[in-house]
């Protein structure tokens, strides 16, 4: 900092993580720290104030050999970047984490989860760069968006038919810089102007004259990003060279085609809910157990990451983005894209992989596991399911034909607890019934209670269904409703409420809203005790409610509101729903 001011000189302040326990004080910091340890982040520290700077744990993140050749660096950062440029992606998919209305798996690398993982490697836990309110106050932050804005370039050159028609309305006032309601790619970007008369760029003069997209221009952009950036073609050409030499067999998964080789691509998708922890930054590990009977270690299986580069909307009390708060309403749900190749090649390289055909990866991958961490502490595996996680595997031959492995990907949970994704509107059947002695929890990232000028109603209901009795199982009647939550804005009221299949709903038990819900991050407990349901909010004990309907179990569970013509107050996308046999099993809040 200037004159060495401190950076609240500047209105820095405080950041919050970790359920508001842990605090960087960036305020205090008069220089930027990369990586620095947990115990060089105390507020009033000198090495805090003065920088930490770990240089070569941002290389050892950027620049992880796992490549076959150990003599070259060809690290995560620049496998992610090869694809990026070799995909068929439209310029939507190659620009956001936002999933699309049809996702897949191919299309979910994209330039803004590498820019949020390098985010995370150059400042690590704790560091400037990790955090959105202070990374521009490392230098490498700029250069970290001059090398977005180049890598953008090229693909631009390599997609000079893929472009942008139309763009959403920015959450600022558009019309302070004479921008329209709505953007087009003929929109004139003011204020760069490209002459002296006052005349504009628009968006679609952001390409030169033509002599750039000729056919040789482009393939030997091609070859330079296969050199620079293209770890698994290099390793399948060396294990090709082996073979022809006759020193290594070809591994079985690998073809030889013509003067080159053909194998299957693996990589991991990772698709989530953005503002899962109310904005806060968090970080989801991705892990390989050895297989050895060694107990698990983080950092000894570390195989990739995903980061979400996230803020708070509202900090102290007063919202610092307009942007995030609309897209916390929204649930919005990302997508991230982690190649695995390499690791795999490492493996066979080390004889801990039989081969590299489906069926052997897929028998190695089975010991995937993860972890999700805030600042470098794990996230109890109780609020795991806020993230609505889905982790994939998949592999591709061509990188236009994706199959996914359906057998990797489901996230390990202890004995006795499930979990799950409630989409608004559906009920969903539970693989295990949920009978007394156990617990569902119902847990939402967003929570809109701002009454609206006609009675609405947002409900979450435990279900029973006899699939003996056959009925029709689409038909919501032929369902019992052995307990229903549901929140009522305008009235500022919570009901509790119960109905047998074909019957009226009984006596209502009626409390008012007022002070029960603690923030946005809902949390909704349901004990199935012996004779009654008990019911929490937030941790804290809300009412009883009679089993009207008997010993029944829950076999479904449903996510609703009424009318459908106002969103509503829980997440307008899903909800996350964890079951526990006991409810001695389910995390305290």
């Amino acid at each position: 900092m200037p004159n060495s001011k401190n950076m609240a000189s500047e209105g820095v302040g405080d950041v919050k993580l970790m359920g508001e326990e842990t605090i960087l004080s960036y305020g205090n910091c008069v220089k930027t720290s990369r990586c620095p340890e947990e115990s060089e982040t105390a507020a009033n520290s000198r090495p805090w104030i003065d920088e930490v700077v770990r240089n070569e744990k941002v290389t050892e993140f950027m620049a992880a050999k796992n490549s076959v050749d150990e003599g070259e660096i060809y690290g995560t950062a620049a496998e992610m970047v090869y694809r990026l440029l070799t995909y068929p992606l439209d310029y939507t998919q190659f620009a956001t984490v936002a999933i699309d209305q049809d996702p897949k798996v191919e299309t979910d690398v994209n330039i803004e989860f590498i820019h949020n993982n390098i985010h995370y490697w150059a400042g690590g836990d704790g560091g400037h760069m990790s955090q959105i309110r202070v990374a521009t106050f490392d230098p490498i932050f700029w250069l970290h968006h001059c090398n977005l804005d180049r890598i953008w370039a090229i693909w631009q050159v390599l997609n000079p038919d893929k472009w942008f028609t139309e763009g959403r309305v920015g959450e600022f006032n558009q019309k302070t810089i004479g921008l329209p309601e709505v953007i087009t790619n003929k929109t004139p970007l003011r204020p760069f102007h490209k002459d002296e008369h006052g005349n504009t760029w628009t968006s679609d003069e952001r390409s030169s004259d033509g002599r750039f997209s000729s056919v040789s221009y482009k393939t030997k952009i091609f070859e330079t990003v296969n050199v620079k950036y293209g770890a698994c073609p290099q390793q399948a050409l060396q294990l090709l060279a082996q073979a022809q030499a006759g020193t290594a067999p070809l591994p079985d998964g690998m073809t030889e085609v013509g003067t080159g080789v053909s194998a299957l691509d693996y990589a991991i998708s990772v698709r989530y809910s953005k503002f899962a922890f109310g904005g806060h930054p968090f970080n989801i590990e991705i892990c390989l157990d050895p297989g050895d009977g060694s107990p698990r270690d983080y950092k000894r299986d570390y195989v990739t990451n995903v980061y979400n580069f996230s803020s708070p909307a509202v900090v102290n009390g007063e919202e610092v983005c307009t942007n995030c708060t609309n897209l916390q309403g929204q649930d919005i749900q990302v997508s991230s894209y982690a190649p695995i190749t390499p690791i795999l090649n490492r493996l066979y390289k080390e004889n801990r992989l039989k081969s590299l055909k489906k069926e052997d990866v897929e028998g190695e991958l089975q010991r995937l596991y993860w972890n999700i961490t805030m600042n470098g502490r794990s996230v109890p595996v109780s609020e795991w399911p806020r993230l609505g996680r889905k982790i994939i595997l998949s592999g591709s031959e061509d990188f236009g034909n994706f199959d996914v492995i359906p057998s990797i990907g489901v996230g390990a949970t202890p004995p006795g607890v499930e979990a799950y994704y409630l989409p608004y509107d559906q009920s969903i059947k539970l693989k295990t019934e949920v009978g007394t002695g156990g617990s569902v929890v119902f847990q939402s990232s967003y929570l809109n209670l701002d009454a609206s000028n006609r009675t609405d109603s947002t409900g979450i209901s435990l279900l029973y269904f006899n699939e003996s009795s056959g009925q029709d199982p689409n038909d919501e009647e032929n369902y019992h409703f052995l307990l229903t939550f549901s929140i009522r804005r305008r009235e500022r009221t919570i009901w509790l409420n119960s109905k047998p299949a074909h019957g009226v709903w009984h006596n209502q038990t009626v409390i008012p809203i007022n002070g029960w819900f603690q923030g946005s991050n809902v949390h909704i407990r349901v004990d199935v005790r012996h004779n009654d349901y008990s019911v929490f909010i937030d941790g804290r004990g809300f009412r009883t409610r009679n089993k009207n309907l008997g010993q029944l179990n829950v076999t479904h569970v449903q996510y609703w509101s009424y009318p459908d013509s106002i969103p509503p107050a829980l997440s307008p996308r899903a909800v996350s729903v964890t079951t526990y046999r006991s409810s001695n099993e389910v995390p305290a809040v």
